[in-house]
């Protein structure tokens, strides 16, 4: 049996790069199925468009970023606010490559 590796934050890992530590977080609407069945399923506006940020009021963040140079870090923010976010097609992929997945389309 394999010993358990323990949890690194995000946060710590891009410290130890000497990198920073910037996160966004993005809105993907459900709504109630339209076939009456009583679950959730992807709204179809999810698809096609950016996704909306969560951090609308403020976009990217660095308050968890340990790299104790703030105007270098404010400016990677500024760079990151003129990066588009993905659709819903293109997070598909980004959690399937975070899972190790391949995603296939029939």
């Amino acid at each position: 049996m394999s010993t358990p590796v323990p949890y690194v934050s995000a946060s710590d890992r891009a410290c130890e790069r000497g990198t920073h530590y910037i996160e966004e977080a993005v809105r993907v609407y459900l709504m109630r199925d339209l076939d009456g069945t009583d679950r959730w399923v992807i709204d179809p506006t999810t698809f096609g468009d950016p996704l909306f940020s969560d951090y609308a009021d403020h976009g990217p963040v660095r308050d968890e970023c340990q790299c104790g140079r703030p105007d270098e870090c404010a400016a990677v923010v500024a760079r990151m606010l003129k990066v588009t976010m993905p659709d819903g097609e293109e997070l598909l992929h980004m959690l399937a490559a975070a899972l190790g997945w391949t995603v296939t389309k029939d």
